[in-house]
Parts: C-alpha cells; sequence; structure tokens
C-alpha cells in the first residue's frame, strides 16, 4: 500500500511490477485485491495515456542502437555504431570499423558505460547485443 500511496499514477500492474523487481513473489490479482480493500482506485492517468505521454515519461530509460555507413571515395564502406539517448537527447558515437561484428559491438557498448555515468547501462548492452543479433545472427 505504501508503493500505492508514494506514486500515486502508478496502476496496480506497475504496483506488481515493481514488487516483483524486489524479489516479491505476489500475484497480480493478489496485489489487486490488497489495494481495492484499503480503498485505493486504479491509476487514473492508465486509461488516458497517450503514446506521446508513455515516451516522454519513459525517455531515460530509452536508449536506441543502429549502425550506419559511410562510403569513401576508395572503394571501402566504414561503418559507424552510434547510441541514441532518449532522454537527454543525445548521440554517442561509440566506434568506427570496417568489419563490424558482434563481440565488437558488445565492446562499444561496455566502453560507453565505462566511459560515462549512464543510468540505462545494462540497457545499452542488452540492446547492442540484439543489434548483433539482427546483423550478425
Amino acid at each position: 500500500m505504501r508503493l500505492a500511496r508514494e506514486n500515486l499514477g502508478w496502476g496496480y500492474h506497475r504496483i506488481h511490477g515493481e514488487l516483483l523487481g524486489l524479489g516479491r513473489k505476489v500475484a497480480a490479482s493478489t496485489v489487486w485485491s490488497i489495494l481495492k480493500q484499503a480503498g485505493i482506485a486504479p491509476s487514473p492517468r492508465r486509461v488516458d495515456c497517450s503514446w506521446v505521454a508513455f515516451l516522454k515519461t519513459q525517455a531515460s530509460a530509452i536508449v536506441a542502437t543502429d549502425l550506419f555507413h559511410i562510403d569513401t571515395v576508395f572503394p571501402q564502406c566504414w561503418f559507424v555504431l552510434f547510441f541514441i539517448d532518449h532522454g537527454t537527447r543525445r548521440v554517442h558515437i561509440a566506434g568506427i570499423t570496417r568489419h563490424p561484428t558482434g563481440p565488437w559491438i558488445t565492446q562499444q557498448a561496455r566502453n560507453l558505460c565505462r566511459s560515462e555515468t549512464h543510468p540505462s547501462c545494462s540497457r545499452v548492452v542488452w540492446r547492442a547485443i540484439t543489434v548483433c543479433w539482427n546483423l550478425f545472427g
């Protein structure tokens, strides 16, 4: 009940997810019934939440990753790995290589985490691994 009272915008599902993250194994229906018995209504913003509002509230936790290529005047192609932090709208150039591989991309993500205090470092590394899987699978 304390989570619900301190975080008025959280609904039953969010509170259930937070409890699971804290290692408390409890069913979503149990959370719902406990909060309902305590007189705590569902979050008023749940019904009216648009995609734009969702992205604004979650932007600090979203990091996008991709590669783009540069063709030089010589017949060479260079690949640039970059990360976009949606919370700060900063673009981080992680590295440039002619032959991107899965381990190289993963290492660049780790280097980004070490070089800056980034709140979403585990997400950065996970996103880099996902890109590797999709590109080099």
